[in-house]
């Protein structure tokens, strides 16, 4: 039997919380657990932690039985008190023989008011095969102190389940969840099976995951010309196999119906306020529909809730994310159909413009985070008057890349491009933003925009500066390369109140 225990992040109203994804793996009908919690692993911890009132392990869906058609594998989420902020957890967990702990620390309740700052890791575009010798948990392992995570957020494509594209074809709706679910089990359990995969940087920090669309396959709900097995069989039964998979892996928990899972996620780490959303899994093929009913509502209780604090003397900084960027020119009617539509191709896009207007004309500073397109960046934008940007966007991308094309990989070798075969961001960039263009985004040497490529995390590191806050941005390659594990930092983008 395998047992994983990895650190969730507690919503904004569980802050005296915390909260644990429990995996089983290869046991029928196992137990509950029975967990122990403590400040240290020595000596182990002995004083109970009883969870909360209707906590229990689910049957995962992956198609893992006994002979006796009896699930193997399970997951469930449990909640407990808190032993304080920011402080180390120790807690033993006793489940079918295995008697095992498990330490981290809790998610710090406010960015420090001096000294170090509070630290986000954000990643996303992890294909595990190409991930040599394990070298992306080692680089987030070797990061220097000042730059050890608080928490993680993982911004999309955390699996790629259509990769490779012919080795990825299955012909029944059965063999597609036995692929999805050991595809999920080689990278949630990875160290545990001595493989490249996420295990270990789940397992550091409290983490958040949202879904982009190789979470189910490429350009998500649209059917693709090369996934063949997506002509033959229901693409509606795909679709919910994959999403009952991610539910019970990068969420975990159970929902009486997997398309009644959350479309959100939202943490407060005082003065920041972050909101996760998922604006994936319930696309509609129309470009109508980005996101599910209860994510338009948390983006507007975010608005809310933000020019609300901006009334009080303790304002709020904004902190958005989704699957994809925000200052993008999205693909034609071709594109948005063959390659992958943007946030932007559809209709309800226009939800999260007017809610960052809503916010940003108030003087409050947004900063939006996102993964996907390969290349990474900061991108400033200005609003009306206010005398510094107020919406900054930070792409990470990718953590480890999918095969490269052999023909742009010779290319860029011939023109010695550091990462050959990996994009770079895109030479133009839309100069307005915005339902009514009233955001003016910066160009290349405006407003400190900086851009890198290749395998890379990328750490944001938040200081308190007067009335606002400061915002440094540090990427790491991820590379088996020593050439290639440099640190890159930007500038201190300044995010203030007006």
């Amino acid at each position: 039997m395998i047992l994983i225990v990895r650190p969730l992040i507690s919503p904004p109203t569980e802050k005296a919380k915390v909260r644990l994804w429990v995996g089983l793996f290869g046991i029928a009908n196992p137990a509950q657990p029975t967990f122990f919690l403590g400040k240290t692993s020595r000596p182990p911890p002995q004083t109970p932690a009883t969870p909360a009132d209707g906590e229990q392990l689910y049957p995962i869906r992956d198609n893992v039985v006994d002979g006796h058609e009896k699930p193997l594998n399970h997951q469930g989420v449990f909640t407990f008190d808190s032993l304080g902020s920011g402080i180390n957890h120790c807690f033993r967990v006793v489940v079918g023989g295995e008697d095992q702990c498990f330490e981290f620390t809790s998610l710090p309740d406010k960015v420090p008011l001096s000294g170090a700052p509070l630290n986000i890791l954000l990643s996303s575009c992890y294909y595990r095969p190409n991930d040599k010798n394990k070298i992306l948990g080692d680089t987030i392992s070797r990061l220097p102190q000042p730059c050890r995570p608080d928490l993680s957020l993982l911004a999309g494509d955390q699996v790629y389940l259509d990769v490779p594209v012919v080795g990825s074809w299955r012909f029944s709706l059965e063999s597609i969840q036995t692929m999805i679910g050991q595809k999920y089990f080689e990278n949630w359990c990875s160290q545990s099976l001595n493989l490249a995969g996420l295990q270990t940087v789940l397992a550091r920090t409290p983490t958040a995951c949202i879904p982009d669309d190789h979470e189910f396959w490429n350009n998500y709900p649209l059917r693709q010309a090369q996934l063949l097995p997506e002509w033959l069989i229901d693409k509606d039964g795909w679709s919910d196999v994959a999403m009952r998979l991610y539910q019970d892996f990068q969420l975990g928990g159970r929902t009486p119906n997997v398309r009644d899972m959350p479309g959100f996620q939202r943490i407060d780490v005082d003065p920041l306020s972050i909101l996760m959303l998922d604006t994936r899994s319930r696309r509609d093929d129309e470009f109508e529909r980005l996101m599910p009913d209860d994510a338009v509502t948390a983006i507007e209780a975010w608005a809310s809730e933000l020019i609300a604090a901006k009334a009080t003397p303790s304002p709020k900084v904004g902190i958005l994310s989704a699957g994809q960027p925000l200052f993008t020119d999205p693909p034609g009617f071709i594109g948005q159909r063959v390659v992958d539509g943007d946030l932007a191709n559809y209709t309800q896009f226009s939800v999260i413009e007017e809610q960052l207007e809503r916010v940003v004309s108030q003087g409050i500073p947004v900063v939006f985070l996102t993964g996907d397109v390969h290349w990474s960046r900061v991108c400033a934008a200005r609003y009306g008057s206010f005398p510094t940007p107020m919406l900054y966007e930070v792409i990470c991308s990718p953590s480890t890349m999918i095969p490269p094309s052999p023909g742009d990989k010779l290319v860029d070798s011939v023109r010695g491009k550091d990462w050959p075969g990996f994009p770079s961001a895109p030479m133009e960039i839309p100069r307005r933003f915005g339902q009514n263009n009233h955001f003016k985004v910066s160009r290349r040497g405006e407003d400190d925009y900086f851009e890198c490529n290749g395998n890379q995390v990328s750490v944001l590191q938040f200081r308190r500066a007067g009335f606002g806050v400061d915002m440094t941005v540090n990427y790491f390659e991820v590379s088996t390369d020593p050439q290639r594990q440099r640190r890159k930092t930007t500038q201190a983008y300044k995010l203030r109140f007006y």
